[in-house]
């Protein structure tokens, strides 16, 4: 096992910086650069043995013992070393091809001049002049994905990598561009299916419409080796499409080709199987006969479906939550022209999914029956269709089927291994389980690599910083961007919600979800996130007038009960809340967890129990415990906590208190084991994920005050007056120590209120 931080009494010493051995950050002149945790461990092993070497398996054993990692690991944790201690040129972390690693700078046991050693820290002598940028050097190399994903020298491309710019559109009328970058975005798709070449996806290649960048700068920044431009020309059921592929390193045309045909969609479909052929051909690659197969199928006979088909795919390409309904009547459109048209299917399952997570205007849950039936069509008519699998992995991950959707994500980028979006949604997929965050990180670097400007891969990236407590990396990665995309409506959601769950920064979160909202004047989810910042805030007076415009937008929407139950609970006001909580179970039965943390609260345990074994009976079998232990309640949104989230403490807990106390104590003790084992060495502070609620249901008063306290050092301070009203927390409730947490996050609220006030007050006329 990996030796604990907190183990170490041993303080090294090397010129300006000093450790924070309880942290993993390094610090100079003040600044905090924090290091993950292996990072960490990597580097105090090479210093302990500085100028000796170390081999790779001595350092995996080392630091990982016996858990099962990858070179990757290494390759990670030293670039984020490297960039820490500003050694470009990698001589102090020396690599000695074949050998292993060397720490090559003198280290000493005591501070020079110092009477005592520090309770932390290590100083790097002789390599001022070498490390003077570190801070520069650090912020700005650590909030890329290329930090975490690329070696230290620059990445070999390949010579099979392509990347397909946005063609012209030369009948210069605005009616055809949609037509255009239709088929633009469809060629791309065919080119993707040959399976040994790497084709990168749409939304990083449509930022270079219209540029004034050499093709040798475009290629690098996407990193690939070869170009494929052009353009296309309308002209009543005419249409020319030219096309040339580039060398890029010499920017030569490798071919070129002009295609004159009447528009109907069997010829659009052949002068795309045609051109695919012809780039194979032009890079040496050889089509496999599945390749050749899928590459000359055509998707529709019907030129309208394919219209409708691919305006659906560019709304959908937006993420603009107002424009989701638009890909949805675009995607049924083409389906009604032409049922057999097996992608169109998969556009229905996909934006009806999208339409939900960022429009809301349908549940989640009322999605699946939609989701499930075009899917099935899809596959019915393609069963090696790699979009519709991965739609299909997204479908089982929604409805709680983990080893399904797994096995749905592992053939989609099987069939499809050029298909970004497929990578991206299992990294997601990946990440619900704390104990495979590496074989997640992994998953978004091939996506990134396939997309390496989608601002959702961006977005996720930055989610996974925050997610592992990587504050700095995660907010420098939110706001560039922020200032990338400026008009991307998600990065302001999720900023809002990183300053309110990772920062306890409820001011900060406001500026953003206000931004937000601005946005989105007419969605009601700016306003869900309004509501949780004046929930913690207090602010009634603000939830009420939220609630109004809820209603005035949506009455049926379910967020109308969350602020009922939150207002009514500062109220002390247990009848509203129970009139809320029915209301909730009638618009939501699926939100298991939330009503039963509400009935515990209410103090009807009984209720909860039959809440909980309603939904999930397997509770009762000790056979389902790990899918229902590890898996991420999908159903409960309302929860508002990490993947991580501590729903089987509780069910524990009333089993415990309900008849069934062995069982009980077995889930419980099946959640702390994977806790103390795994969590802590994955996620930096994993206790802001309530896992005081896992040691009171355990007993153990003494861990929940340390998890409490741990919390607020950090701020991690949301949700305290909700989560603190369970009936386990009566254990502590008269503790000095837990009134004192609870009266001095209390007072930085008031702080941040007042910070508020003094910003609208600045900000009016």
């Amino acid at each position: 096992m990996m030796r604990g931080i907190s183990d170490i009494q041993q303080a090294f010493y090397f010129e300006d910086y000093s450790l924070d051995l309880d942290r993993c950050l390094l610090l100079r002149d003040g600044m905090e650069l924090p290091l993950r945790r292996q990072s960490f461990e990597v580097l105090r092993y090479l210093v302990e043995r500085s100028g000796h070497l170390v081999t790779k398996n001595e350092l995996m054993g080392a630091v990982w013992a016996d858990r099962a990692v990858t070179d990757d690991s290494i390759t990670q944790c030293l670039m984020e070393i490297r960039a820490a201690l500003g050694d470009k040129s990698h001589s102090i972390v020396k690599t000695l091809p074949r050998r292993g690693y060397l720490f090559d700078l003198p280290v000493s046991d005591s501070k020079p001049g110092s009477n005592s050693a520090a309770a932390h820290g290590f100083i790097i002598s002789g390599r001022k002049a070498a490390i003077a940028l570190l801070s520069a050097a650090f912020a700005l190399a650590l909030i890329t994905a290329y930090l975490v994903w690329q070696p230290g020298s620059p990445p070999t491309i390949s010579q099979l990598s392509i990347a397909v710019l946005p063609f012209e559109n030369r009948s210069n009328r605005e009616e055809d561009q949609f037509f255009t970058d239709g088929i633009h975005d469809d060629l791309l798709a065919t080119i993707a299916m040959i399976g040994s070449l790497k084709v990168i996806s749409r939304t990083s290649v449509m930022e270079y419409r219209d540029t004034n960048k050499k093709i040798p700068q475009i290629a690098e920044e996407l990193g690939v080796a070869n170009i494929l431009e052009g353009g296309i020309q309308r002209s009543g059921n005419q249409v020319r499409i030219n096309v040339q592929l580039i060398d890029a390193a010499t920017d030569e045309h490798l071919w070129a080709e002009i295609y004159d045909r009447e528009l109907t969609a069997e010829n659009l479909f052949a002068v795309q199987s045609e051109i695919t052929r012809a780039i194979a051909n032009a890079l040496n690659t050889t089509l496999l006969p599945e390749e050749v197969q899928r590459i000359d199928t055509m998707a529709t006979e019907n030129l309208h479906a394919l219209e409708a088909y691919l305006r659906g795919r560019q709304l959908l390409a937006t993420r603009n939550p107002d424009k989701m309904g638009q890909a949805v009547d675009e995607f049924n459109e083409a389906v009604e022209l032409d049922p057999g048209f097996a992608l169109a299917w998969v556009g229905v399952a996909d934006s009806t999914i999208l339409y939900s997570f960022l429009g809301q205007q349908i549940s989640r849950i009322d999605t699946f029956p939609i989701r499930e039936g075009a899917i099935k069509r899809a596959l019915a008519i393609d069963p090696n269709l790699g979009e519709a699998y991965a739609s299909l992995g997204l479908l089982k991950q929604h409805q709680n089927l983990p080893g399904e959707a797994e096995a749905a994500f592992k053939k989609a980028i099987q069939l499809s291994p050029n298909y970004a979006t497929g990578w991206q949604w299992f990294s997601q997929f990946q990440s619900q389980d704390s104990s495979r965050t590496n074989e997640s990180f992994e998953l978004l670097k091939k996506a990134a690599e396939l997309d390496p400007r989608s601002s959702v891969i961006q977005l996720n990236l930055a989610g996974k910083y925050q997610l592992r407590g990587l504050y700095t990396l995660a907010e420098h990665q939110y706001l560039q961007l922020l200032e990338m995309k400026p008009g991307f409506v998600l990065t302001y959601r999720s900023l809002a919600r990183f300053y309110f769950y990772s920062k306890g920064r409820f001011d900060q979160a406001l500026v953003f979800a206000r931004k937000y909202q601005k946005l989105m004047p007419e969605n009601t989810q700016p306003l869900h996130t309004l509501s949780l910042i004046y929930m913690n805030l207090g602010d009634l007076g603000a939830l009420e007038d939220i609630r109004e415009r809820i209603r005035q937008l949506d009455a049926n929407d379910q967020w109308l009960e969350f602020i009922g139950i939150a207002v009514y609970l500062q109220e002390n006001n247990l009848k509203g809340v129970r009139e809320s909580l029915n209301r909730l179970s009638s618009k939501a039965p699926q939100l298991t967890a939330y009503r039963a943390f509400v009935e515990l609260i209410l103090g009807d345990k009984i209720r909860a129990r039959e809440i909980y074994l309603s939904a999930d009976p397997g509770w009762l079998d000790p056979d389902q415990w790990p899918d229902l232990i590890y898996s991420y309640v999908l159903r409960n949104p309302a929860l508002m906590i990490n993947p991580t989230n501590k729903s089987d403490c509780v069910i524990a807990w009333i089993l415990m208190n309900t008849g069934d106390e062995e069982l009980g104590r077995q889930i419980l003790q099946q959640v702390l084991n994977r806790h103390d084992e795994t969590l802590s060495s994955i996620i930096e502070h994993p206790d802001k994920y309530l896992t005081e609620i896992c040691y009171l249901t355990a007993g153990d008063t003494e861990r929940a005050l340390q998890s409490i306290e741990t919390q607020l050092a950090n701020n991690h301070i949301y949700a305290w007056q909700f989560y603190h009203r369970l009936p386990m927390f009566d254990l502590i409730r008269d503790e000095p120590r837990f009134l004192a947490a609870q009266a001095e996050r209390e007072r930085r609220i008031s702080v941040q209120r007042e910070a508020i006030k003094k910003m609208a007050a600045e900000t009016q006329p």
